[in-house]
């Protein structure tokens, strides 16, 4: 279970709106993001919403109504006085606890996963055109791949967009890649298989389409920069979504990358359904071909995804995972994942959650024993 141990000490959770708020309505990622496809700074709207339906009201006294806290949600607790440049600065940490319980083998630390300084200019009718730069501290796995840059301070993302019209833009620079549900959990087997976590960032030219009822993302990547040459993947992606019955999306991605030593071809279908009242459920299934550069070895992954998230009352969401993960489909071998989780916004600006962790890998070979782990999360921004 050392892999799993490194995944959730080093991939971080990025994300500021999330999937899961299909259950507040919300289809498209655009209404709130800068980036059509999620993840990053928020937009004002994104931020009115938080501070007006996703927060809890806990922090501030009864005369303290919605129309303040609008008021209240732009930078420094105060409405912008010009519409030209954002700037928003975010903090994440957490605490891991691995085999909690064990007199021989706990394992806790306090790790600062993610501390960031976020500009944003934008101008004309509706953000026309955007320029975003996020850049910060981020933590480097304990090995580092051979030719990428170490610095433990980069860009998380930098990126221009201009939409032609509301219904088309065009996106290019260092951004995540087009693929699947961009659940909360980065460590999910649905964003580790296809490489499409937040550390899977590519200098990419995106094209977004908004359709009245489904949304297209077409993507094309020379990988990420900073990494020598025969190490960026290289490809394209593209996801398609519908809207059914107006509260509901499911959707289509596949997604084929390769560098010197690796050829990956990967490929999903996901639903997200609106349970209302802020509830819903994420769904998301897949499989990734995987040939090394001298053919010698060729597998195929198979994993899946299943999400609930309730909302008994505003700011606090409660969450369960199943996951499903087999690293061949030609062995009898593979991985479950599951666990609760709860999603606390004490405030529109500060996050609070809790995750436990459980991983159970099956084999007609071999028996290991169950991985527990749990964190808790600390998210702060402005």
């Amino acid at each position: 279970m050392k892999i799993i141990f490194l995944l959730l000490t080093f991939i971080s959770f990025h994300a500021h709106s999330y999937s899961n708020f299909i259950g507040h309505g919300y289809t498209s990622c655009l209404n709130c993001h800068y980036n059509p496809f999620g993840g990053g700074p928020l937009n004002d709207y994104g931020r009115v919403v938080s501070a007006t339906a996703i927060g809890s009201t806990a922090l501030y006294p009864k005369s303290v109504d919605e129309e303040k806290l609008a008021y209240m949600s732009g930078f420094l607790f105060r409405k912008p006085t010009q519409n030209w440049l954002r700037t928003q600065i975010n903090y994440r940490g957490f605490r891991v606890v691995r085999n909690p319980g064990s007199s021989q083998n706990e394992e806790a630390k306090w790790i600062n996963m993610q501390l960031d300084g976020r500009i944003i200019l934008k101008f004309g009718e509706n953000d026309k055109f955007v320029s975003v730069l996020n850049y910060g501290y981020a933590p480097l796995p304990r090995e580092v791949p051979k030719g990428t840059k170490s610095s433990e301070w980069r860009s998380r993302e930098h990126y221009i967009g201009y939409r032609f019209t509301p219904k088309f833009g065009l996106y290019a620079g260092l951004m995540d890649k087009v693929f699947g549900i961009k659940v909360i959990e980065h460590i999910a087997f649905s964003r580790v298989s296809p490489q499409a976590t937040q550390n899977d960032q590519v200098h990419a030219l995106t094209a977004h389409v908004l359709g009245e009822k489904w949304e297209l993302g077409v993507q094309g990547f020379a990988g990420n920069l900073s990494q020598s040459s025969d190490l960026r993947m290289k490809g394209a992606s593209m996801m398609l979504e519908k809207t059914v019955y107006d509260i509901h999306r499911v959707g289509a991605s596949v997604m084929k990358s390769e560098n010197d030593y690796l050829k990956l071809l990967s490929y999903s279908t996901h639903a997200r359904l609106n349970l209302k009242e802020g509830s819903s459920i994420l769904g998301e299934i897949g499989q990734t071909n995987k040939k090394t550069g001298n053919g010698s070895d060729d597998t195929t992954a198979r994993f899946a995804l299943l999400q609930t998230y309730l909302r008994p009352w505003r700011g606090t969401y409660f969450l369960s995972n199943i996951e499903y993960f087999n690293r061949d489909i030609n062995q009898d071998d593979y991985t479950v994942r599951w666990g609760p989780g709860i999603q606390y916004f004490l405030s529109q600006r500060l996050e609070l959650r809790g995750d436990l962790y459980n991983t159970r890998s099956f084999s007609p070979n071999s028996s290991t024993r169950d991985s527990w782990m749990y964190l808790l999360q600390t998210h702060i921004w402005f």
